[in-house]
């Protein structure tokens, strides 16, 4: 099984790291739920050196099963995340938003005036699909050690409802 991993890079600023431990966890989980080697994709890791970062995105996306969108305030300000969120949605991926931070709106407001209005306009309305769904609220989690029985039960359930 593939996933994709969305995320904004401000919610995993060093020293902590705190998405990237995250996504690792559920790696090790979803692979035990399925009982083989999943992968899920991450920037940080998975995209090489010179390559075409853009396409390469939107392949992994394309090929993936399923797609994780780790729900914050910086998540709708990143127009490259939503942008992924919106590639996902046109490739009919199942989508699985993780509520990360408590949010204002689930919505993105990109300026839908000037030269960039229309793509904008598509960005903001995707970026509204995210509060039409079912989300796992990991909130309360966010500061719990990762191997604690709260956040390894939390796993296991987001893992079980991904395999479906």
């Amino acid at each position: 099984m593939k996933i994709f991993w969305s995320y904004a890079r401000l919610d995993d600023m060093k020293p902590k790291r705190k998405i990237s431990k995250l996504r690792r966890e559920f790696e090790n989980v979803l692979s035990q739920t399925v009982g083989k080697k999943s992968e899920v994709f991450f920037d940080n890791d998975a995209l090489k050196w010179g390559v075409q970062w853009r396409e390469e995105i939107e392949r992994s996306i394309r090929e993936c099963d399923g797609f994780v969108a780790v729900v914050s305030p910086s998540y709708f300000n990143r127009r490259m995340c939503i942008y992924e969120l919106q590639v996902a949605l046109d490739a009919e991926k199942r989508v699985f938003p993780l509520y990360y931070r408590a949010c204002q709106a689930f919505t993105s407001t990109f300026k839908e005036d000037g030269e960039e209005a229309e793509i904008n306009r598509q960005l903001n309305k995707a970026s509204r699909v995210i509060a039409e769904l079912q989300m796992m609220d990991f909130r309360d989690l966010r500061n719990e050690k990762l191997d604690s029985r709260k956040v390894e039960d939390f796993l296991d359930r987001m893992a079980e409802a991904v395999v479906g």
